[in-house]
């Protein structure tokens, strides 16, 4: 498997039909780098995806604190207990990341916490209606890279702090 700071894709997912990968990814614009510490919480079901994409992220040029969920309520515990920038959450876990997703952003106008969608799941309506309720961006893992999920990541948390 490739190393996650190499640049590669991420391991495949097995629940993905074919379609137009690039075409499911929301803009993400380069941002500029903070020197800020910043705690990102991973939240994924899926242990060999989690663990990329934490890596990853511990990689990166960004000063990161990376936590890990295995699943919504572990993640939700984690927010309650300690200071999280950003959320990475899956959508397709046996518990919804949508619950997850509603539980964090109770106003979508005026969101406290970045989250990014990172998920396998090929349907642009499910990532329109998680942006129209709070996430600031959207991936799809088969079309992302290291660097996209950190650009991302730096998107979203201007975009919470531009709202407060």
């Amino acid at each position: 498997m490739p190393t996650a700071g190499s640049g590669a894709k991420p391991p495949t997912c097995e629940k993905g039909g074919k379609r137009s990968l690039k075409s499911m990814v929301l803009a993400v614009n380069p941002p500029q780098l903070s020197t800020a510490l910043t705690t990102v919480l991973v939240i994924d079901d899926d242990d060999e995806q989690r663990k990329y994409w934490c890596e990853a992220l511990k990689q990166s040029a960004h000063n990161y604190t990376i936590l890990e969920a295995s699943n919504g309520q572990a993640g939700l515990n984690l927010c309650r207990s300690q200071q999280v920038d950003c959320i990475v959450l899956d959508l397709d876990m046996p518990e919804s990341g949508f619950y997850v997703l509603f539980d964090l952003i109770r106003h979508r106008t005026r969101p406290q916490i970045a989250v990014v969608i990172l998920t396998h799941l090929l349907a642009p309506n499910l990532l329109e209606m998680a942006k129209n309720n709070g996430a600031q961006v959207c991936l799809v893992k088969q079309a992302t890279s290291a660097q996209d999920l950190e650009n991302a990541i730096q998107n979203a948390l201007a975009a919470v702090r531009s709202k407060r």
